[in-house]
């Protein structure tokens, strides 16, 4: 197994790469190199965004879309998200607003399907441990929402109170 170790030389305004070998061989590459150091900026190819658009609004994750075969990393995309001079950043919002209806959806579709019977058949009774897990997916759903959004999913506690206090106090004495 030969090992390999890469260098970079910045030499006349060209930056030059060079491979060197364990065996001592020394590769240079030639050619036009960028100047720029670091990651090449690059734009997000459409299709990719349409699909995460699609993945987002259906309520799914973003890292669970990343965790896809060959889908780009989460970081990747809020980079894509930052440099974004389209409509690439709207339409994700718009995609989460989508996405949060369809969480609470699914909680409505948790809530509303029967849990499953247990006991024997003189004794049938719903299954406590079902009911109690179908209630913590739905609370947890529901907690999540009214953090992302609690504008729409949160529970209003708001206190109003007015400053305007009028005050007459008769004594009964005449004023002069």
């Amino acid at each position: 197994m030969e090992l390999l170790a890469l260098s970079f030389l910045y030499q006349g305004g060209q930056l030059q790469k060079s491979v060197n070998t364990k065996s001592g061989g020394k590769l240079q590459t030639v050619g036009k190199q960028s100047t720029k150091l670091g990651r090449p900026t690059e734009k997000p190819d459409p299709l990719i965004v349409n699909e995460i658009i699609d993945w987002i609004a259906h309520g799914n994750t973003l890292r669970s879309y990343c965790r896809l075969k060959n889908k780009p990393n989460w970081r990747t995309i809020y980079n894509w998200l930052e440099k974004d001079d389209g409509d690439f950043i709207t339409r994700f919002a718009h995609a989460r607003d989508m996405g949060a209806d369809a969480i609470a959806e699914e909680c409505l579709e948790i809530i509303d399907s029967p849990p499953p019977l247990c006991g024997s058949e003189g004794n049938t009774r719903l299954d406590p441990a079902a009911v109690q897990m179908q209630k913590n997916r739905v609370e947890a759903r529901l907690k999540l929402l009214a953090k992302w959004n609690p504008k729409k999913y949160g529970e209003k506690v708001g206190v109003e109170a007015k400053g305007d206090i009028s005050l007459t106090i008769s004594t009964g004495v005449p004023q002069v």
